[in-house]
């Protein structure tokens, strides 16, 4: 599937929510919405005590506004991520990714919980 489209989202929300280690590492999120950006796609995750309300595929420019925290980076560095070799919170610190809204320090509680979505999103046949 090709990453951050209709299909992948809709894999990522069922992988996420059946996986069940985000349920206990992100029990405590109630930071809103997530956007992860790639080029002019997007993914938006709707993210709530341990939920994963809904993973929506739309372009980024779209994204934006309705997300309260938005990470972008390149194909290189998704797939970076998406392999497990850099982990999301480490990424956005070494300059990687870009977080360009939202607050790290907020985030940084959750850098259990974010591994546990890349888990979830590692188990995606995922194609760039």
């Amino acid at each position: 599937m090709q990453v951050f489209s209709g299909d992948w989202a809709e894999a990522f929300h069922k992988q996420i929510n059946l996986d069940g280690t985000y349920a206990t590492s992100g029990a405590n999120w109630t930071l809103g919405k997530l956007a992860l950006v790639l080029d002019d796609k997007a993914v938006v995750l709707h993210l709530h005590e341990g939920v994963c309300r809904s993973v929506i595929s739309t372009s980024a420019d779209n994204a934006t506004p309705n997300a309260d925290y938005v990470i972008s980076g390149t194909s290189d560095t998704w797939q970076d991520v998406l392999a497990g070799k850099t982990a999301p919170l480490m990424g956005i610190m070494s300059g990687k990714l870009k977080l360009t809204k939202g607050s790290i320090g907020s985030l940084m509680p959750f850098a259990k919980a974010a591994v546990d979505l890349v888990n979830s999103a590692k188990k995606l046949d995922t194609e760039f």
